[in-house]
């Protein structure tokens, strides 16, 4: 007889299964890890105040690096992907550089938006991780008809202090900089 429940059971797991992937039309899961390292920093000239934000990701896709400049007259700002081994952290977050990476900015006037044209820089960073680690997650889902949305996130920051350097200009020592781990997972499905 307990054969009998068994199999009878097992016929309905796997009658449901296959009626769960028959009304399921499309299914996509994306996940993301990765470390990263962001500064600030800010230069007061007679002329106003330059602000200069840095930001280093590095996950199995390569290292992203983003830069964005605001000067009193133009904003610039530029990404780049790379391949190369530039970006360095350490698993307990206290130490990251970033080796010098070449990547073109696009200049806008601040005042009208309007392109003013490019200009190429080298970059470089290094962070030393200050204060105790903090966790952080958020979870988010969201339904609508047949179509289902789901996204979670976790990561581990530890405040930093950075200094860098542009075409070999210092920048000083940073106003705000974290050291960060991370991980993500979304998925969207519709029936």
């Amino acid at each position: 007889m307990r054969k009998i429940y068994t199999l009878v059971f097992a016929l309905m797991v796997l009658l449901s299964v296959t009626m769960s992937a028959a009304a399921l039309e499309s299914k996509t899961i994306y996940r993301q890890n990765g470390v990263a390292a962001v500064a600030s920093w800010s230069d007061e000239t007679p002329d106003g105040t330059t602000f200069t934000d840095l930001q280093a990701d590095e996950t199995n896709g390569g290292t992203d690096v983003f830069v964005f400049i605001n000067t009193p007259t133009t904003f610039k700002s530029g990404s780049i992907l790379t391949q190369e081994d530039v970006f360095d952290i350490n698993n307990k977050l206290t130490t990251a550089t970033l080796s010098p990476v070449q990547m073109s900015l696009s200049i806008f006037n601040s005042s009208t938006g309007e392109f003013i044209g490019e200009e190429t820089i080298t970059i470089q960073a290094q962070w030393t991780g200050v204060g105790d680690l903090t966790k952080s997650s958020s979870k988010f889902m969201s339904k609508s008809g047949e179509f289902t949305e789901k996204f979670s996130d976790s990561s581990i920051i530890r405040d930093a202090s950075a200094t860098g350097s542009i075409n070999g200009q210092e920048l000083g020592i940073s106003d705000f900089a974290e050291l960060i781990k991370f991980k993500s997972a979304s998925m969207t499905m519709e029936k």
